[in-house]
């Protein structure tokens, strides 16, 4: 069962984004990088480790296919669950400081808040169906004030 009361608090607690350009990640299975325009606009392998060539892309729209899971057929229940954590978090990061996304003339702030939900809204999806761990790691990465946006292997890009 899907306690949404204890998602809902860690939302509303949480301060996403904050700890952008922060060195304090130092799990193995991150790679840690400075700002959207060294991801984005001039990635090198370097910042990468060396992974920049496998990199798969988190989802930044609703409409994307989830890249670790085959679609599941919602029940009702889960479909609300998933409405009330996008309302959470859209609520968490309506006052977002867009400086921090944009590397001129690219604003990424959308595409931000997109994956954001995405990446909720799909781990409440994995914990209903028991399908695994990959969304909630990546949630817990949120939680940190970091943005992950995508993944390479076993690594997770992490701005």
């Amino acid at each position: 069962m899907i306690d949404i009361n204890e998602y809902l608090e860690n939302i509303t607690n949480a301060d996403f984004f904050s700890k952008m350009g922060v060195q304090d990640l130092h799990e193995d299975y991150v790679i840690l990088i400075e700002d959207v325009k060294k991801v984005f606009i001039e990635p090198s392998d370097i910042e990468f480790k060396g992974f920049y060539k496998d990199v798969e892309w988190l989802p930044t729209s609703p409409t994307q296919d989830d890249p670790f899971y085959k679609k599941q057929m919602n029940p009702k229940d889960v479909i609300e669950l998933r409405r009330e954590i996008t309302k959470y978090v859209m609520s968490a990061t309506e006052k977002i400081d867009k400086n921090k996304f944009i590397s001129t003339p690219h604003d990424f702030s959308v595409a931000a808040r997109n994956a954001i939900c995405f990446a909720f809204r799909q781990s409440i999806t994995e914990q209903y169906f028991n399908l695994g761990h990959k969304w909630k790691s990546i949630v817990e990465i949120y939680y940190t004030g970091h943005w992950p946006v995508g993944y390479a292997k076993d690594k997770i890009i992490v701005i």
